[in-house]
């Protein structure tokens, strides 16, 4: 399996994403390769990204932000979308076995802020491995 969660700049709400999810599946037993990307990728992963995630025990190596040329976006099983621009970008893909737009906000720039934010993008997650 599949899964890729776009966003617009890849360096705070997807990025998330990523790290969650890879954490997160071996846990339910469930083996996926898992991407990120941006509709207009950043030149690096906010430092308050990599910050609350490290806290929350979540890896962060190699995590950096890609344009979505870069990943197998047309052959993912599952695709997620973390913003609507990102959404917009992506209609003209169909392939997928499914497809979700979660509307996160973007962090307002506060430590807090960015916790919010992942903690929203936790529950999003559990509840998608809850489904299958």
């Amino acid at each position: 399996m599949k899964i890729a969660f776009i966003g617009r700049e890849n360096a705070v709400r997807s990025i998330m994403a990523e790290a969650v999810v890879r954490k997160l599946l071996p846990e339910v037993g469930i083996r996926a390769e898992v991407f990120s990307a941006g509709t207009e990728p950043a030149k690096e992963v906010h430092p308050l990204t990599l910050r609350v995630l490290e806290e929350k025990g979540y890896p962060t190596k190699g995590l950096y932000p890609k344009p979505i040329s870069k990943i197998p976006y047309r052959k993912v099983d599952v695709l997620i979308t973390l913003c609507n621009e990102a959404k917009e970008r992506c209609e003209f893909v169909t392939s997928h076995k499914r497809r979700e737009n979660w509307l996160i906000d973007e962090p307002s720039g506060n430590e807090e802020s960015f916790k919010r934010t992942l903690e929203d993008i936790e529950n999003h997650l559990r509840e998608l491995l809850k489904l299958g």
